[in-house]
């Protein structure tokens, strides 16, 4: 997996961390966010959404105790994240003959539609999927012009 370099520039906050691989660590990944992107500076609503996506997905398809994720807060409030799980299986969108109320494959749809890019990386023991949420500053979304 190609993953971005942490410059050495203080603006850029790094996270490697393991959920535990049950119910729960959908919420301790979005609450981990706050640790490398500021809340108070971007909107962090979209990322949240896609780590959680990926995350539900991660436990539901791993066979290990535990998930492992890292997250990159970048200089500009981008997010970047990557969780990896043990399934052989690759991400496939859900297919034209599921009809609307399948459950399999909407996650992909959630990346697609809010990630700035989003990818998936084999390795061994599985995969890692990984996206970058690129987010505005908050007072450019709320029409402020700096002086």
């Amino acid at each position: 997996m190609s993953l971005p370099e942490a410059p050495a520039d203080s603006c850029v906050r790094a996270l490697r961390m393991r959920l535990p691989t049950n119910l729960q660590a959908p919420r301790l990944a979005r609450e981990s966010v706050c640790a490398v992107v500021d809340p108070d500076r971007y909107a962090l609503g979209d990322g949240e959404t896609c780590l959680s996506e990926v995350v539900a997905n991660a436990v539901q398809h791993s066979a290990a105790p535990d998930i492992p994720l890292m997250l990159i807060g970048e200089a500009d409030g981008s997010l970047f994240a990557a969780v990896k799980d043990t399934a052989r299986t690759v991400p496939m969108a859900a297919g034209d003959g599921d009809g609307p109320l399948s459950e399999d494959g909407r996650g992909l749809e959630v990346l697609g539609a809010l990630a700035d890019g989003w990818g998936f990386d084999r390795t061994r023991s599985g995969k890692w999927v990984w996206f970058r949420v690129r987010h505005p500053r908050s007072d450019a979304a709320e029409g402020k012009v700096a002086a």
